[in-house]
C-alpha cells in the first residue's frame, strides 16, 4: 500500500480563536454554524464507494456534486480547496498527521450539505489542499466526512458491502425506532472521543495501548516508539514511501502485525506501517501509540454507538441477524 490519508486535527485545546484573514465577495461568512444531523428518518443506509483503500459518499455541497471521504481521523467537515477556493475564510491554528505537521489552516461555512436524505446547515469546515488524495485516485473528491458530522448516531460500518448505516439515538445511546433488528456482536467495549477522534485500547502482546479508529486510513499503523516485546511481535517486510494530506512523504516500514486483541477477540495478522506518531499524538493532545485503517475495517461490522460510548464488532458472515 503506496497511499494514506492523514487525520486532520481541529479545534486543539488551549488555542485562541482566529482572526479573519481573507474575504469574498461571492460568500458570506456567518458564525451560526451547526454540524446537527437533519432529515426525516430515523435509519438511514447510506451507500459508500469503494476507490483504492478509500471509503467514498456521494454528496452535494452547496450544489457542488462530487465524493466526500468517510473519515473519522478528521474530527470534521475538511474541504478540498480546489472547489472551495473562492470562500470567505478565516485562518486557524494548523493540524498534524503522520508525515508532518499543517502550519496553518482555513476555515469556512457551507450553506447546505445533502447525503440521500440526511442533509446540514451552516456547516464548520476547514478548507485545504487534498488535490494530490484527487489526483492519484482519479475521481472528485469534495472533502472529508469526519467524526462530528455522526456523533449523533448508533453507525453501523460495514466495509465489505460498501454500507454505512445511520440510526437515531437518545441522549442514553437507545435507538429511537426499537422495532429495527439488533445484531449479535462478538465484542463489545469502551471507546472514548478525544479532541473529536475516536481511541480505544488494545493489546499487541500484553501491552495495553490507545489505537485511533480512522476509516480514511489506508493501512494500519503502529508506532515506532512501542517497546521493544511488542515491535518484536511485527513481522517487518520492506521499506517505502507514504504521501498524507499535507502531500509530503517519508520512508517507512511495512510489516505484519500479528498479535491484536480487543476484550477477548485475537484478529488475524494484518499489514501495518510502522513508523513515529509524535506529530499525531501532539496535534491530538494524548498518546497514540497505532491507528487502524482499511484493513482492519476489512475485519467485519462494526458498530459505533455515541451515546453509550461503545464500539461493537461481529465477523463479516456472524456480524447480524
Amino acid at each position: 500500500m503506496a497511499a494514506f490519508t492523514i487525520p486532520i486535527v481541529h479545534n486543539i485545546a488551549g488555542i485562541p480563536p482566529p482572526h479573519p484573514i481573507q474575504h469574498s465577495e461571492k460568500a458570506s461568512y456567518t458564525p451560526l454554524r451547526s454540524d446537527d444531523p437533519l432529515g426525516d428518518f430515523n435509519l438511514l443506509t447510506i451507500p459508500l464507494k469503494r476507490v483504492g483503500n478509500l471509503f467514498l459518499i456521494e454528496a452535494n455541497v452547496d450544489g457542488q456534486i462530487g465524493n466526500l471521504i468517510f473519515d473519522t481521523g478528521a474530527s470534521g467537515l475538511v474541504l478540498n480547496k480546489t472547489y472551495f477556493r473562492k470562500y470567505a475564510t478565516i485562518e486557524k491554528p494548523g493540524g498534524g498527521g503522520i508525515t508532518g505537521s499543517f502550519d496553518k489552516m482555513l476555515e469556512t461555512t457551507v450553506k447546505r450539505i445533502d447525503i440521500s436524505n440526511l442533509f446540514y446547515t451552516n456547516v464548520a469546515a476547514d478548507v485545504t489542499d487534498l488535490a494530490h488524495i484527487e489526483n492519484r485516485r482519479g475521481v472528485k473528491v469534495l472533502g472529508l466526512f469526519g467524526l462530528n458530522m455522526i456523533d449523533n448516531f448508533e453507525v453501523v460500518f460495514d466495509a465489505n458491502n460498501n454500507e454505512l448505516q445511520l440510526n437515531r439515538i437518545d441522549k442514553q445511546g437507545n435507538r429511537l425506532d426499537p422495532s429495527q433488528p439488533v445484531a449479535k456482536y462478538e465484542f463489545t467495549q469502551k471507546m472514548e472521543t478525544q479532541h473529536k477522534i475516536m481511541t480505544i485500547k488494545g493489546k499487541i502482546g500484553d501491552k495495553t495501548l490507545n489505537f485511533c479508529l480512522d476509516t480514511g486510513a489506508e493501512s494500519n499503523v503502529v508506532s515506532s516508539d512501542l517497546p521493544k516485546k511488542v515491535m518484536n511481535t511485527i513481522q517487518i517486510t520492506r521499506r517505502s514511501k507514504m504521501g498524507g494530506a499535507c502531500a509530503a512523504c517519508i520512508e517507512v516500514l511495512y510489516g505484519t502485525m500479528n498479535d491484536l486483541k480487543f476484550s477477548d477477540h485475537q484478529f488475524e495478522p494484518m499489514e501495518t506501517v510502522v513508523t513515529s506518531l509524535g506529530t499525531m499524538s501532539e496535534a491530538y493532545g494524548c498518546s497514540i501509540d497505532g491507528l487502524l485503517g482499511y484493513d482492519f475495517w476489512q475485519k467485519g461490522v462494526f458498530c459505533f454507538n455515541f451515546g453509550k460510548n461503545e464500539i461493537s464488532f461481529g465477523s463479516t458472515k456472524g456480524g447480524k441477524k
